[in-house]
């Protein structure tokens, strides 16, 4: 109860008209994967018509109940926090509680016509800030520092970066062809990147 009790919030909403539970509902997964308060690791948040859960990435934390009322969310603390749309999809939160402001991304469905295996088999080139980074899901050597997973919540993609074993980013996937990756939800920069398939 501690840990609940300490970082479920009640949120004011700052912008003129109210906002409905229906617009919130949805998963979402916090830009850059920034860790904060109770939730270490893959924050990804779930809003469903009369409650909020919280996952480390596919793993369950805790589930609260909440209520709206005018423009606001109301849960089972006096604490606060204030948020606006960016856009639809991207959500941004701050507190008192919070050093800087947290984006949040709803996930959507990735499209594909690829299977997982299929996906698997592509090697895709991704530049950012400059520099090239090779996505090969299959490269999993012995001893290698980074490693590159395909996974799956629900209905959405994942690129997920492995550090000696241990997932550290996972980047929601908006398209897979056999041509291009496109990734989304990034913390700085652009917040789409298109990642090209490498020819073999």
């Amino acid at each position: 109860m501690k840990f609940i009790d300490s970082y479920l919030v009640f949120f004011v909403l700052l912008f003129g008209t109210s906002i409905t539970a229906q617009e919130l509902e949805g998963k979402w997964i916090v830009s850059g994967n920034k860790s904060f308060g109770a939730f270490p690791g893959i924050h990804l948040m779930e809003v469903s018509e009369d409650s909020l859960s919280h996952y480390n990435f596919d793993q369950f934390v805790t589930k609260t109940s909440y209520e709206t009322e005018d423009n606001k969310l109301k849960i089972d603390t006096l604490a606060f926090a204030e948020f606006n749309f960016k856009n639809p999809n991207r959500l941004s939160i701050t507190s008192p509680r919070l050093e800087k402001p947290v984006d949040y991304i709803r996930l959507v469905p990735t499209e594909t016509n690829l299977s997982p295996e299929e996906i698997r088999k592509i090697k895709y080139d991704l530049v950012r800030g400059g520099k090239n980074f090779i996505i090969d899901f299959q490269d999993h050597a012995d001893g290698k520092i980074m490693e590159s997973y395909l996974k799956k919540v629900d209905d959405t993609f994942f690129l997920v970066i492995h550090r000696h074993g241990n997932p550290i980013t996972a980047v929601p996937i908006e398209k897979i062809t056999q041509e291009k990756m496109h990734l989304y939800g990034f913390m700085a920069g652009p917040n789409k990147l298109v990642a090209t398939a490498i020819e073999k």
